[in-house]
């Protein structure tokens, strides 16, 4: 078992003929799916059944042969950003999507009008199982434009939006701090990724300066920032209206197969969470000795300088351990991924920093880490083999049925974590307790209050810019009112972070507008999860597998209700809320322990 991952059930290289020949294929298909279209869509002799039947096949034959492709060159491209060629055959793969829109538009649009479509989906057991998608096609094309002008605008994305969400990403990867000769340090001068990691310092001077400096060298690119902001968020604007929502949120909610009235419900729910949360950031100020809050410098201070160290092999085996004490099944897969070599283990030169993973069409997973032996590197391992696991329950659903939307993507992840996150509280001793217990917590001020604090900066940028463009400093002026709102008192506003507008990949995505809520649904939603098998044991593992089965192929109220659960009812995150508190009241313990 090797630490790099084996690409080979993809292609064995960028030579693999298979390559090339799966790449004309896409063209192939995509020009004999349009010739297709233009002459026998409206063939009488056709019956709708086979119609639909024939779109379906080359539909999946076209998903499946450029997710393999794309996948191999983004994973190649993980492990050697500076491989130029993987970079070039991801962008030819990506220059195919418009046209592979067109298709979906054309599509949706022929099967809008077809009638009596429930009776013709029953009659085949083809179509039977694709029921939820062709009925999803439907209603999309209720908020669809004509192939033409969703061919256009698909277009139009790489000049626009695309333009500027790279823009943004060069000016945020080239930002050099210049941090002076300040509290007994020296004068250095260091990338803004490694200047944010000084958050984690063990030293308060180095935290304190790197803040400072931060946030000085955002000033450097404040303006073309706010122009990629006010260009992305604009043209989600001109979106919304154009396909007949009532707003960005809407149609966020909408994409992502999911209620109002579960939002609703969330957003009460990570309210109600807020004290949680301050309570234990509240007594870390106190630790530290604050007296107002903690200053934003010192949210992520560590409270332990001792770092328990653990090998990979190590890791693995709790992973495994734990995953079997859960369900046999979970844990086979686990080994599977090991043994399989699915896991890229180790930093190294020109790998992308991180963790990931990805679920490839041919029904694998891989997974990317930067092991370097903390144990919270633990935690990472299961999370990602979380993901793996979703994966590898859909892997024998129809291709077109394995992709869910963004709030329902950290389930399996979260759930996996808390797995080895009960057992390391219940058998190991206080010092390793702690430091998983720390990660923890500092996870949920960044999901319940910094989440928060993105969705109302978010709500209330995308209402200003409806009217005119939103200058810097009303930028910086919504994201400082809406920390005040989500780190209340916890926070010393005088020291807050005004650009973190600037520096969250998040808000630069026009197709992921309200990047923020589906991770506070994430953490809560698994955390239920887990509370529910806490009261039901061994009879839970069947429920919780079929609820993974449905996400590719049901709206997530739906996905709820197929375990019994009422997504809109504020009292399941409750039990998630619960878990967190037991989490926070433990880890203050700790902390008072150790005064």
């Amino acid at each position: 078992m090797g630490k790099h991952w084996d690409l080979t059930s993809l292609y064995t290289s960028f030579e693999d003929p298979m390559m090339d020949k799966d790449l004309q294929d896409v063209k192939d298909e995509i020009k004999t799916l349009k010739k297709w279209f233009e002459e026998k869509l409206t063939d009488n002799k056709i019956n709708d059944t086979d119609k639909i039947t024939f779109i379906l096949k080359q539909m999946t034959s076209i998903h499946y042969k450029m997710g393999k492709y794309g996948a191999y060159c983004r994973l190649q491209s993980a492990t050697d950003t500076t491989n130029q060629t993987a970079l070039e055959k991801l962008n030819i793969i990506e220059a195919l999507f418009p046209d592979v829109k067109q298709l979906e538009v054309m599509f949706g649009d022929y099967i809008s009008g077809v009638n009596e479509l429930d009776k013709i989906i029953s009659s085949s057991p083809y179509l039977e199982v694709h029921s939820y998608i062709l009925k999803e096609m439907v209603e999309n094309n209720k908020h669809s434009l004509d192939s033409d002008t969703e061919s256009i605008i698909a277009r139009m994305k790489n000049t626009g939006s695309s333009a500027w969400t790279k823009l943004h990403q060069q000016l945020l990867s080239t930002l050099q701090v210049e941090l002076p000769a300040k509290y007994g340090l020296e004068e250095e001068i260091k990338p803004i990724s490694t200047v944010r990691n000084m958050a984690f310092s063990n030293e308060k001077d180095v935290r304190k300066r790197a803040y400072e400096s931060e946030l000085e060298a955002y000033n450097k690119i404040t303006l073309p920032m706010s122009a990629c902001l006010n260009g992305i968020k604009g043209e989600a604007i001109t979106q919304t209206e154009l396909r007949g929502f009532s707003s960005p949120l809407d149609m966020t909610l909408y994409y992502s197969r999911m209620d109002s009235k579960i939002l609703d419900a969330l957003i009460n729910a990570i309210e109600e969470g807020l004290p949680l949360v301050s309570k234990y950031l509240m007594n870390k100020a106190e630790v530290l000795g604050y007296d107002n809050g903690l200053p934003w410098y010192e949210l992520y201070a560590p409270l332990g300088e001792e770092i328990s160290k653990v090998t990979y092999d190590e890791a693995k085996q709790i992973v495994y351990d734990n995953f079997k004490s859960y369900n046999p099944r979970l844990a086979n897969f686990a080994k599977m991924a090991f043994d399989k070599n699915w896991v890229d283990v180790e930093p190294r030169a020109g790998k992308r920093g991180g963790a990931f993973c990805s679920s490839i069409p041919i029904g694998e997973s891989r997974v990317l880490l930067n092991f370097d032996g903390v144990l919270t590197n633990v935690i990472t391992l299961a999370h990602e083999l979380g993901h793996g696991y979703h994966g590898y329950c859909l892997k024998d659903e129809e291709l077109l049925n394995r992709s869910y939307s963004m709030p329902i993507a950290e389930t399996a992840s979260t759930f996996c974590e808390t797995i080895i996150i009960k057992s390391a509280l219940a058998n190991w001793d206080d010092k390793k307790r702690f430091e998983i217990l720390n990660d923890q917590v500092i996870r949920y001020v960044s999901i319940i209050m910094d989440i928060y604090s993105r969705y109302l900066f978010e709500k209330t940028l995308f209402e200003k810019r409806e009217d005119t463009t939103v200058s810097v400093e009303q930028l910086c002026n919504i994201m400082a009112d809406a920390q005040q709102k989500a780190y209340g008192k916890a926070l010393d506003h005088r020291f807050n972070h005004p650009y973190m507008w600037v520096n969250k990949v998040h808000y630069y995505y026009v197709d992921r507008n309200y990047y923020n809520f589906p991770y506070a649904f994430g953490l809560l939603f698994a955390k239920g999860l887990y509370s529910m098998y806490e009261k039901e044991g061994d009879s839970f593992l069947p429920k919780y597998d079929t609820l993974l089965r449905e996400t590719g192929k049901n709206s997530i109220l739906g996905i709820g209700q197929s375990v019994g659960i009422d997504l809109t009812d504020i009292e399941f995150y409750r039990g998630g809320l619960r878990m967190i508190e037991e989490d926070i009241d433990m880890l203050i313990d700790l902390i008072n322990q150790s005064k």
